[in-house]
């Protein structure tokens, strides 16, 4: 009976290295790779992302530590440059991040690869995906298509230093960055926001209140800016104001405020389409686009005038169409990525129809990265 290697023994073969004697094999790699420019991003790579590095370097450490149809995940996506090449070397991916802006770059650069993809599968010859180094073959991509979750509210659920932000922005308060405790001013009042991620609770206050006790001589009332509240808070404030001729305290909640609450509503975004079969081919037309999210966004920026959108295609970043949709898989046959910031979408489509029934699906991506699906059956 042959012995069983020990743990030891097969930990040490998991990490023996071998070195190729032959020359032509290649050359051995060290630990300054010089040949890489590693943060210069020239060409149709570049997408203006101030942190974005170029594929050749992502490339060495994708092929290094995963093989085609691994799964590779980027919890910082930034300019989307891992998925990308992901996506080229035949990878399976998962990336995320909490900047819209990111979502929105990486979205429609990978939108741009797999159509060309696509395009490049109908060839009689498949197509070199350049990386920015030679390639001996191309491996096959692991999938064509892709979906966007929102898998938290992030107008809600945010770093606290933007969500100081956006209520500093919303509520109107004017912000005392000398101050160590409390966020600001508003009026005569002073502001203290508690952080988004748990609701307001009677400990919350208790710091509050000990806060206020340590500065004897502050007379001025505070303001309490949270996101829900316990039940027992209501409680604790009546009977702490009632026996307060000063520094009284008033709470705003960004839910249920009427003033302020709708900020915090998410409105998700409609769309009007149209699925029509004419003869051999289906027609799909985008009759309207509305994304509250985009509007309110607007009339923030411009408080005095109420936005106007002449054209609901200044809204829609991308539209994707699937003619044979099976309710799981989004299979892209149809990508409208405009090239130039100031181009628009189509709107209006033409394609060739399957035979029998099929359901067609529409998706559309606004600006902001919210994604709305419209099915028909055709």
């Amino acid at each position: 009976m042959s012995r069983q290697p020990s743990a030891e023994e097969l930990a040490r073969k998991a990490f023996t290295r071998t070195y190729v004697d032959d020359p032509q094999a290649g050359t051995l790699a060290s630990d300054v790779w010089d040949d890489l420019l590693a943060y210069r991003v020239y060409g149709d790579e570049n997408t203006a992302y101030p942190t974005q590095k170029n594929e050749a370097l992502v490339k060495r450490f994708v092929e290094l530590g995963s093989g085609p149809g691994d799964l590779v995940l980027d919890c910082f996506v930034g300019a989307g440059t891992t998925a990308a090449v992901a996506q080229k070397l035949g990878r399976r991916w998962i990336a995320a991040d909490i900047n819209k802006g990111a979502v929105q770059t990486t979205s429609k650069r990978l939108q741009t690869i797999i159509q060309n993809q696509i395009e490049a599968s109908t060839q009689p010859q498949q197509a070199t995906l350049c990386l920015g180094e030679d390639d001996q073959e191309t491996p096959s991509p692991a999938a064509l298509s892709f979906s966007v979750y929102r898998v938290n509210d992030y107008d809600l659920q945010v770093q606290h230093n933007e969500a100081v932000n956006l209520a500093v922005e919303l509520v109107g308060i004017q912000r005392t960055k000398t101050d160590t405790f409390f966020d600001g001013t508003l009026g005569r009042r002073l502001v203290k926001i508690v952080p988004f991620n748990h609701p307001l609770t009677p400990l919350d206050l208790q710091l509050l209140q000990d806060e206020l006790s340590a500065r004897p001589d502050e007379g001025r009332d505070v303001t309490v800016v949270c996101l829900g509240k316990e039940i027992a808070v209501d409680a604790w404030l009546d009977e702490y104001n009632q026996h307060r001729p000063v520094n009284k305290i008033k709470v705003i909640e960004l839910r249920t405020d009427q003033k302020y609450g709708k900020f915090f509503l998410h409105q998700p975004a409609q769309a009007q389409v149209s699925v029509e079969r004419h003869n051999v081919n289906i027609v799909v037309d985008i009759e309207d686009f509305i994304s509250p999210t985009i509007v309110e966004r607007l009339e923030m920026d411009l408080p005095l005038f109420k936005a106007q959108i002449p054209d609901w295609r200044a809204m829609v970043d991308v539209v994707m169409i699937d003619t044979s949709y099976d309710g799981d898989v989004f299979n892209i046959v149809l990508s409208d990525v405009p090239e130039r910031k100031d181009d628009l979408v189509e709107g209006r489509y033409e394609l060739p129809a399957p035979d029998g029934k099929t359901t067609v699906a529409v998706k559309i991506i606004d600006m902001l990265g919210e994604e709305v699906l419209v099915t028909a059956q055709v």
